[in-house]
């Protein structure tokens, strides 16, 4: 009797442990995009990131650990963001570990100003042709206007928001996998900040007026971080 007492006290406290961690997640507007980006991997963001920005017009933070994926899910995460972004709700991503391939994508759609990594974290860009999945020359020949369609969207993604010239982004990302640490990155115009304290403060938004609350707003620590910088461009 007193196992199973002792069991379900434990379920119990399991189950409240459960709750609260995802309240304090609903509480804080994360989302997690880890692992592989594919089809239900994007399809669990896109939800999270359309159920958030429906909820209020609060800001939101979403962390990127992913070595990349597929080319079609990992644009459709991208958009989902920019969508939200015009919608005039500031979308943090964050890099925490690595954002390669179709990570680097997503992590562009982030508002201005807040693409951050953490130090150790790393980023990794390349030639499109190398994300679509296919296994063999002929295979890639057969899609080949939709790879020159794809490549075209990808090189400007990246050209717009890193402010190299396209000629800089394809040179750097056909040569082979183009890797960057959180500094190198910020040099070259994929993110805007390294992370080195707390993170941002998000822009002042208008809140719903059901969410005001009486009691006092936090106070917010400007963080430290690293001092954006360009990197020279190739003529």
């Amino acid at each position: 009797m007193a196992d199973l007492s002792d069991r379900l006290i434990a379920e119990l406290v399991d189950a409240v442990r459960a709750q609260l961690r995802r309240e304090i997640v609903e509480r804080l507007r994360d989302v997690y995009l880890i692992g592989d980006i594919e089809k239900d991997t994007a399809r669990q963001a896109i939800e999270r990131l359309r159920d958030l920005a429906n909820d209020n017009n609060r800001p939101i933070t979403l962390y990127i650990n992913s070595a990349g994926g597929n080319v079609t899910d990992g644009l459709a995460i991208h958009d989902a963001v920019r969508h939200i972004v015009s919608r005039g709700i500031e979308v943090t991503i964050i890099v925490q570990g690595m954002a390669y391939s179709m990570g680097s994508i997503v992590l562009q759609a982030a508002s201005d100003g807040r693409r951050l990594a953490f130090p150790h974290s790393w980023i990794m860009i390349h030639e499109p042709a190398k994300w679509a999945g296919w296994q063999s020359t002929t295979a890639a020949a057969q899609h080949l206007e939709r790879l020159k369609q794809m490549q075209d969207q990808i090189y400007k993604i990246l050209s717009v928001r890193s402010g190299k010239p396209l000629r800089q982004i394809i040179k750097d990302t056909k040569r082979t996998d183009f890797y960057l640490d959180a500094q190198n990155a910020l040099e070259y115009g994929l993110i805007d900040a390294v992370v080195a304290g707390e993170l941002p403060a998000p822009k002042p938004s208008v809140v719903e007026l059901r969410e005001v609350s009486s009691e006092p707003a936090p106070q917010t620590q400007v963080p430290a971080m690293a001092p954006a910088a360009k990197a020279p461009v190739d003529s």
